[in-house]
């Protein structure tokens, strides 16, 4: 759907003008990837050898790869126990949520989308990446370089996505044991959540130099706290158009939820962020402000929809919730 093309372009327009101008409870890590931060299984072991097409009908022969470049996908891979060859960051910023597995690897910068060079450096036998940093028309040129699977970046089914790099790795076991880890995770967190958080509305907000930003329920953290997790959302995030939307500072005094979460903007820190927020005079006002119910997250897992990230979220949540 286009929308969520729509929203993707935003927020790498926010993260852009942000850099410019300028995320735990031990009940929420027990179903991580047992591998090692040091070492994770290779997928060679598996012997994979697949003639495919990729969300886009391009055509593939994928055999046994040990090299493989997945960048801003290797929430999928560390799930699975694999390891890429380098892993995604935006202005030097990474994926926090994933750095116990991932610390040592290089970094490949995606800010401007995935570039012919920079793949080509790591001698990948295996790329996946979205259409969001992979425009089709430059499909070919990366192609060239190693088996390509591009996965159609409109769509935000992380589920399938993890199913598919699975299937592409003949990890299907794994997979089908992590989503059901999932599955019971959420439903046990939800259930605790129910009583500790009755009655409390929340926001999830991501602070520009100008305005908020709102996420609301069908996006992304949202779609995990308001969903998921059955929280529930203040007003303000249920009338965001196309559920990202913008609120001036005039209308903060609105944003009376309980509990506020406040996203970190890639290549930013959290004091710069209390520091924007605490210049706005009508900041103080806020009930959650004056209750010291502001928690403040970051924007690798929270603007994300994926295995790894969503347990980060949840570990975030848990800790801000339950006594």
């Amino acid at each position: 759907m286009k929308k969520y093309a729509r929203k993707y372009t935003l927020i790498m327009m926010i993260f852009t003008v942000l850099l410019l101008s300028a995320c735990g409870n031990s009940n929420s890590t027990n179903i991580a990837p047992s591998a090692s931060p040091a070492a994770s299984e290779s997928p060679s072991a598996t012997s994979v050898a697949l003639s495919v097409t990729d969300d886009y009908d391009h055509p593939l022969e994928i055999e046994s790869p040990e090299r493989i470049l997945a960048p801003y996908m290797e929430d999928a891979l560390v799930t699975l126990g694999v390891t890429p060859v380098a892993k995604y960051a935006a202005a030097g910023t990474v994926q926090e949520h994933l750095e116990p597995w991932l610390a040592d690897l290089p970094t490949i910068e995606l800010m401007g989308g995935l570039s012919p060079e920079a793949a080509l450096s790591f001698e990948p036998d295996l790329i996946m990446i979205s259409s969001h940093f992979l425009p089709i028309e430059s499909y070919e040129t990366i192609a060239k370089i190693a088996p390509t699977y591009l996965f159609n970046g409109e769509t935000s089914d992380w589920r399938a996505q993890l199913r598919k790099v699975a299937e592409l790795l003949g990890k299907e076991d794994v997979a089908d044991q992590k989503l059901t880890e999932y599955e019971a995770k959420i439903s046990d967190t939800k259930e605790q959540l129910s009583k500790s958080a009755e009655g409390k509305s929340i926001a999830i907000v991501w602070p520009a130099e100008k305005e908020l930003y709102l996420v609301g329920s069908d996006f992304l953290s949202g779609k995990l706290l308001y969903g998921e997790l059955g929280l529930q959302a203040h007003e303000l995030s249920k009338v965001t158009p196309d559920n990202f939307g913008s609120i001036s500072f005039e209308k903060i005094p609105e944003l009376d939820a309980d509990e506020l979460f406040i996203i970190t903007p890639e290549g930013q820190t959290k004091e710069q962020v209390r520091v924007l927020l605490g210049s706005l005079p009508l900041w103080a006002t806020l009930p959650a402000v004056k209750n010291n119910r502001v928690h403040h997250v970051s924007s690798g897992h929270w603007i994300n929809s994926a295995y790894m990230a969503n347990l980060a979220v949840v570990e975030d949540v848990t800790k801000a919730l339950l006594p």
